[in-house]
């Protein structure tokens, strides 16, 4: 049997039992839809085969880049209004993204602003709060810390002079780049190894047939290996009980934070409940590690998700630093005391 006939016959073996369902249980209005989706052998080349509009043109010469983008999907790629009015939308919006996103939006950054971005990751503030982000424990590139790293991270890195450079500047020629490819969460989504085109985002091509050509003619210009799969979604029925569901928690690493004492480590963690407010099941557990002089105290917060998490560790690294600038500062005064400096 083929591999089509095979696919077919669950479908209608599928929804045969959601139709027994229906006359059972009193269900209605199923429907199973599916998109094209592929799943390729490098996903970064995958992705920049997407973004490239020079990929989009078939074995005619004809171009299929066309403007993707109205006015909304305009403002979400470039931001509301003058550079001065987009810092809190660009924190809003590196806050919401998952980390796969936020990959897509650094490397972004990187390619418009590659010299922007080298001198940030060489910052003295950048480098100390790196190697304060390793020594809780984290293992990682700076890269790393960043996409795992709250919008003041970024910042430090994509900040020219006044302004972040988040968004891309609106120009004619920037509207072309990103309005003649599709873009990633707008047009398509990534899961796991999976790059999934749901016809309803990609409204100007119309139909799935028409997507899976067009985008099988993307990756073979671009000479990406890929398979082709099907991402099924079943809309479920309405049921006349109410279903019993289990909460489900997304895994967040731990946010884990050394300091010198337990009265510090205290002090933190009113810090982090003040930022967070009341969070249920989140958990703020202190640990000694070391003994005698070499006694340090570490703060470990469970429990929050990862927005929770982000908006958490630029507390904590502001915390470490003033605590090294008061410690800096009385050792000083000890030496003047004693004679030692002016």
């Amino acid at each position: 049997m083929k591999h089509s006939e095979l696919k077919q016959l669950i479908r209608e073996e599928m929804q045969n039992i959601l139709k027994e369902n229906e006359e059972e249980d009193g269900m209605k209005d199923t429907s199973i839809s599916s998109n094209y989706a592929i799943i390729p052998k490098d996903m970064g080349k995958a992705l920049d085969a997407i973004s490239n509009p020079d990929n989009y043109v078939d074995e005619r010469g004809t171009y299929f880049n066309r403007n993707f983008i109205d006015r909304k999907m305009q403002d979400e790629i470039f931001g509301i209004g003058a550079d001065h009015m987009k810092d809190n939308q660009a924190r809003e919006n590196w806050e919401k993204l998952s980390p796969t996103y936020r990959v897509l939006k650094l490397k972004d950054i990187q390619n418009r602003e590659p010299e922007l971005v080298k001198k940030g990751l060489e910052k003295n503030e950048f480098e100390k709060a790196y190697i304060s982000w390793k020594e809780e424990g984290n293992e990682g590139s700076k890269e790393d810390f960043i996409i795992n790293s709250g919008y003041d991270i970024l910042k430090m890195v994509s900040k020219d002079g006044r302004y972040v450079r988040y968004y891309p500047i609106k120009t004619g020629q920037n509207l072309n780049k990103y309005g003649g490819a599709l873009s990633p969460n707008l047009h398509y989504d990534i899961e796991g190894d999976k790059i999934i085109f749901p016809s309803e985002k990609i409204k100007v091509w119309g139909n799935k047939k028409l997507i899976k050509r067009r985008i099988k003619t993307i990756m073979n210009n671009a000479g990406v290996e890929f398979k082709e799969s099907e991402k099924i979604d079943i809309e479920l029925p309405t049921i006349t009980t109410k279903p019993t569901l289990k909460p489900t928690t997304p895994s967040t690493p731990p946010l884990s934070t050394t300091v010198n004492t337990a009265d510090q480590a205290d002090k933190l963690r009113k810090i982090f409940q003040k930022r967070l407010g009341d969070v249920p099941g989140a958990k703020y557990e202190v640990e000694s590690t070391g003994t005698g002089a070499e006694r340090k105290y570490k703060l470990v917060v469970t429990g929050i998700s990862a927005d929770q998490r982000a908006k958490l560790q630029p507390l904590a690294f502001d915390f470490k630093q003033n605590l090294k600038e008061s410690l800096d500062f009385e050792r000083r005064q000890m030496l003047v005391r004693a004679g030692i400096i002016k």
